[in-house]
């Protein structure tokens, strides 16, 4: 059985007899359907297709239009999953054809049970920037920004000095200038949807110049509206769009008479809470590089006396879900909720709030993968307690226990 360790079964004999084994032991394989996992077992085989035989009886696959269905079982201590092609339902008997390859991996660690379909979840998904805050030292810091810095460093550090300290500080250099930090209402702007993804600076050094907005400059932490054009241009907008939006940022520039503009992400706990705006007028003044230079220095000490003072919006976004299977490990969600255009990236940190067994959850976690057709995605759970951990594995082998003695 060593061999069943290589990536991917392609031979057609084997994946038969694999899964003539399978209906000979009477084991158990998971269907996974758009938006549910169903448990199913082999009743039969042929020489070009097997048949299932579903659990529940009110699985109607065919009245779902499903062309194909990944199953999915673990085989001499190694998980292997395929996708087959469906070729009739007759009542709760699936008939498929045979998987032309199997992956595979090793054994899932955690037991997982599917969960009730009335077990609602919210999923709050927590972005975070592509670039982090720098930290600043006291070689690197002006002698006259050291009041600022001081009083950023304070343990319980005073918020509301600090911004007038700083404040102060930011319109001598650029008298057009004001600390925006993020609450629900106000986070619909391209701009804080900029510095949000990517926590890098957005600096337009001459609004006369359409070159100016979309320029690659070569600096990790400086960007133009290239960024914001790119997410547009991977979504598959035209070449027409992306100038008419183009024409529309430089137009509200025009109509303000900027002649340039910054903003200057404000962090906390590697979070952009906020930002620095700053810009001069035409025929007034320009933000120069060296001016550029001292707003980001001031940028860090006001992020440094955010952080200091614990400060971090509730501005995430809850997801209306519905919890499908559980394990010790993690959860499989489907995203219900109404929005369009919902699409949490791989990797992302998430919570996740339900309640099961009588009890209310609220679990840190990360995306691990997705199906954006299907809106699944499946979750890892992060910093478990021991308590969580006991209670999670209790509720699976009661479930398991349950199955196995026939309470279904």
């Amino acid at each position: 059985m060593a061999r069943l360790q290589e990536k991917e079964i392609r031979s057609g004999d084997r994946i038969r007899r694999i899964i003539g084994i399978l209906r000979l032991d009477g084991r158990e394989v998971e269907l996974h359907l758009p938006y549910y996992i169903e448990i199913a077992k082999i009743s039969n085989t042929s020489q070009d297709t097997f048949t299932l035989r579903v659990h529940n009886p009110l699985v109607h696959a065919e009245g779902e239009k499903i062309d194909s269905v990944f199953i999915n079982f673990v085989f001499s201590g190694v998980e292997l999953f395929g996708s087959c092609r469906l070729v009739e339902q007759a009542r709760a008997f699936l008939t498929l054809e045979y998987p032309e390859s199997l992956k595979s991996r090793t054994k899932r660690r955690f037991q997982r049970i599917k969960v009730d379909a009335k077990v609602v979840a919210e999923l709050k998904y927590r972005e975070s920037p592509e670039s982090k805050m720098d930290r600043i030292s006291v070689k690197e810091l002006p002698v006259k920004y050291s009041q600022l810095y001081w009083e950023a460093q304070r343990e319980n550090a005073d918020i509301k000095k600090i911004f007038l300290i700083g404040m102060r500080e930011i319109r001598s250099i650029c008298p057009n200038s004001e600390i925006v930090l993020y609450k629900k209402n106000n986070l619909g702007s391209r701009e804080a949807r900029i510095l949000r993804k990517t926590g890098k600076v957005l600096y337009v050094d001459d609004c006369s110049s359409t070159h100016s907005y979309t320029r690659l400059i070569p600096s990790d932490r400086i960007i133009s509206y290239s960024s914001f054009l790119n997410e547009y241009r991977v979504k598959g907008v035209s070449r027409e769009q992306l100038l008419r939006q183009l024409q529309e940022i430089i137009k509200e520039d025009q109509t303000k008479g900027y002649s340039s503009k910054v903003y200057i992400p404000l962090f906390s706990q590697d979070r952009v809470v906020g930002h620095l705006k700053a810009f001069e007028k035409e025929g007034t003044a320009w933000i120069t590089q060296e001016k550029l230079g001292d707003l980001l220095v001031l940028s860090k000490l006001l992020g440094l006396g955010i952080m200091k003072a614990r400060y971090v919006p509730d501005i995430d976004e809850f997801h209306d879900s519905k919890l499908l299977n559980i394990s010790e490990g993690g959860v499989l969600l489907r995203i219900v909720d109404g929005k369009n255009g919902i699409s949490i990236p791989e990797g992302a940190n998430i919570e996740v709030k339900f309640v099961l067994g009588g009890k209310e959850f609220l679990m840190k976690g990360t995306i691990c993968r997705k199906d954006t057709e299907g809106r699944l995605y499946a979750i890892r759970f992060q910093d478990l307690s021991p308590d969580e951990k006991k209670l999670i594995k209790g509720l699976v082998e009661e479930a398991i226990e349950k199955y196995r003695s026939g309470e279904r």
